[in-house]
């Protein structure tokens, strides 16, 4: 059987967190000496999200073992992540660039820790049974 779509998913998965890990590791450590005044919350958040993170490889890491899946090696390259791979006796490799690492990071902290876009701050929020006045 060749490689689907779902394994290649949870192959670039397995690659890019450990980029989110290293990306909280070194903002965790710029809050910790910084003077900020919610330094304690963003920390709180921040090891949350990396504790989550690292639950996530090992759960990833698990269903590629049941789905006959081995990342061989990796290397890192000037501009991009190669990794190479079996998968249920094919092997093949996965080429991801360091920009596309770097957006998939941003885009995974930013669901994680349930950031609203821009334009929606200082929106009021609609409550069910309270819809919004009539002008």
């Amino acid at each position: 059987m060749r490689v689907t779509e779902e394994d290649l998913a949870l192959i670039r998965i397995v690659l890019e967190l450990p980029y989110l890990i290293k990306v909280l590791d070194t903002d965790m450590k710029a809050i910790e000496g910084s003077s900020l005044r919610t330094r304690s919350a963003l920390l709180l958040q921040l090891e949350r999200l990396r504790e989550e993170a690292q639950r996530e490889i090992r759960q990833m890491r698990h269903v590629l073992r049941l789905r006959g899946i081995q990342i061989v090696k990796q290397t890192m390259l000037e501009d991009r992540l190669c990794a190479e791979y079996i998968c249920r006796g094919h092997h093949d490799r996965m080429l991801l660039m360091w920009s596309r690492i770097r957006i998939d990071v941003e885009e995974m902290t930013t669901a994680c820790l349930d950031i609203k876009s821009p334009g929606s701050f200082g929106k009021p929020a609609q409550t069910a049974g309270f819809p919004p006045k009539q002008k």
